[in-house]
Order: C-alpha cells, then sequence, then structure tokens
C-alpha cells in the first residue's frame, strides 16, 4: 500500500465541543475540544502502510483524564486534559468522516478517510473505583 491516505477515523461533537480522532500526515492525531479549549496529541511514528490495527484509550481520574494514542498494543502518543467532559455534544458519532462543524480546526469538515476502514469497536470499562472509566476505540483499517 502508500501512504498518504489520511482523514477522520471516527468524530463526535461539533467546533464548540467535541472528539476527533484522524489521521493527519500519516500520524494519529486526537483532538480533544473542550469548549473551544484544545488537546492535541499526535503520534511519535507514522501509522504503517498496509493493514493496521489502531487505538485510542481515555482513562478518567475525576474531573480529569489521559489519552494514549496506540498502534497495536505500543503507546505512539499520550496527553492529559485537565477537565474530561461527561457530555460532548447533542451530535453522535461519525464513522470515517466528520459529520458536522469540524470537531477539529486542523482539517475542513467531512474530512472523510481516505483508506478502508474494516472495523471500528468501542470498549467501556468501568475501573477499579467508580471515579476511573477507561473507554477504548480500535480502529483495523487498511491503506493502499
Amino acid at each position: 500500500g502508500a501512504a498518504g491516505e489520511n482523514g477522520v477515523l471516527l468524530a463526535t461533537g461539533t467546533a464548540n465541543a467535541g472528539l476527533s480522532w484522524f489521521l493527519e500526515d500519516d500520524r494519529l492525531v486526537l483532538d480533544y475540544n473542550a469548549f473551544n479549549e484544545h488537546t492535541v496529541c499526535i503520534s511519535d511514528v507514522e501509522v504503517p502502510v498496509g493493514q493496521s490495527s489502531v487505538g485510542l484509550r481515555f482513562t478518567r481520574a475525576g474531573a480529569e483524564g489521559d489519552f494514549d494514542l496506540l498502534i497495536g498494543d505500543e503507546v505512539v502518543g499520550a496527553c492529559h486534559v485537565p477537565f474530561a467532559m461527561r457530555i460532548m455534544s447533542s451530535i453522535g458519532h461519525s464513522v470515517g468522516f466528520d459529520a458536522g462543524s469540524p470537531v477539529s480546526p486542523r482539517y475542513a469538515a467531512p474530512n472523510r478517510f481516505a483508506g478502508t476502514l474494516h472495523e471500528l469497536e468501542i470498549q467501556l470499562q468501568a475501573g477499579r473505583d467508580k471515579a476511573s472509566d477507561v473507554a477504548e476505540m480500535a480502529a483495523e483499517m487498511g491503506r493502499q
């Protein structure tokens, strides 16, 4: 396969508040938009060409939280958010594109993913204590 197939894997919310997980310049990017305060994580490495499994893990700690970007099981980027929103928007998830006003100013909507998204899985797990929730999203994708 070839590089350069970028675009949104998952977006939820709007330009006012939301989350967008996408590929830009062949790297995983998360833009967490908490009422126009953007926290952006970018992977340290490019996503390999061909079929890949990528992930996004969120761990809540009270009112704050941490995101990990994953390629396979390896953490390739991380960031901390000082305010973890419980409700982002009435606009639900869009897979493979950003359906509403763009969550991230890094692209113009809909910024469709140019590769093939084979599967997107969202897992919600309760942590050891009620203050910590882990939401994991994994995408199986192929880039030709």
